[in-house]
C-alpha cells in the first residue's frame, strides 16, 4: 500500500513537471507569433525625411504601411509665413502627396497629418523639415550690396534631427500591443489540463487501493 502511494506521488510530480515544461516551451512560440502579427497602419517614410535640411521643397510625400482612405485625409503644412499648402493632397494607394507653395520661406516647416487606413484605423502625427534657400522674389537691398565685407551666410541652423523612431512615435497611440492575453490563456489552459490529469491519476490509484484491500473486520461465528 505504501508503494502505491509513493508511485501515485511520483506520477503526480512527473505530470506537473511535464505540464510546466510544455507551457514553458510554448511561451517563445506565443511571443514569436505575437511579434509577427501585423499592426495597424503607420507612417513608414516621408520625403523630405523627418528632421531633414534641404534647399527647397515643392511637395511633401508620406508613405504608410497600408492604403489610405482619401475621404478622411487631412494634411496641414505651416512655416514662418503660416499656411503653405497649395491645393488638396492626393492619394495613390499608401502614398499621400501634398503640394506646397512655389516659393517657401527659409526656415523650419511642420507637416501635421491625420489619415484613416482602409481598415478604419486612424493615424496622426507630424513631420518637420528645414529649407535653406530664400524665395526667388527676395532681392537684396542696397545696404546688402554696399557692404564692404561679406557677412556670414544667413542660412538657418538646422534643427537637431530626431531619433529614428520619431516617425513611429507619430502613429496613433492606440496601436495594438503584444497580445499577452493569449499567453496568459495558454498558461491557464496548461495548468487546467495538468490538474485534470492529476485528478484522473489520483482517482485511478484510489480505485486500485480499494479493489485490492481486504476486509477490515474479522468474521463472527454463527450459532
Amino acid at each position: 500500500m505504501f508503494n502505491r502511494k509513493v508511485s501515485a506521488a511520483v506520477t503526480l510530480l512527473l505530470v506537473a513537471l511535464v505540464t510546466l515544461a510544455l507551457v514553458a516551451s510554448a511561451l517563445p512560440v506565443f511571443a514569436g507569433q505575437a511579434s509577427a502579427l501585423p499592426l495597424h497602419a503607420r507612417l513608414v517614410a516621408t520625403t523630405p525625411k523627418d528632421g531633414a535640411t534641404v534647399p527647397t521643397v515643392q511637395e511633401v510625400r508620406m508613405t504608410f504601411s497600408e492604403d489610405v482612405n482619401e475621404q478622411f485625409l487631412r494634411v496641414e503644412v505651416t512655416g514662418p509665413d503660416g499656411d503653405e499648402v497649395d491645393g488638396k493632397p492626393t492619394v495613390d494607394g499608401a502614398t499621400v502627396t501634398q503640394p506646397l507653395l512655389a516659393d517657401l520661406p527659409r526656415g523650419e516647416h511642420e507637416v501635421t497629418f491625420r489619415v484613416v487606413s482602409v481598415d478604419g484605423h486612424p493615424v496622426s502625427g507630424k513631420v518637420t523639415f528645414t529649407t535653406t534657400t530664400a524665395p526667388a522674389s527676395a532681392t537684396p537691398t542696397p545696404s546688402d550690396t554696399a557692404s564692404a565685407s561679406p557677412t556670414p551666410s544667413a542660412t538657418a541652423t538646422p534643427t537637431p534631427s530626431p531619433t529614428p523612431g520619431s516617425a513611429a512615435a507619430a502613429t496613433s497611440a492606440d496601436e495594438d500591443s503584444t497580445p499577452w492575453a493569449a499567453i496568459v490563456i495558454g498558461l491557464v489552459i496548461g495548468v487546467l489540463l495538468g490538474a485534470v490529469v492529476v485528478r484522473l491519476v489520483l482517482a485511478r490509484a484510489a480505485r486500485r487501493g480499494s479493489s485490492t484491500g481486504g476486509p477490515t473486520g474479522a468474521p463472527t461465528d454463527r450459532p
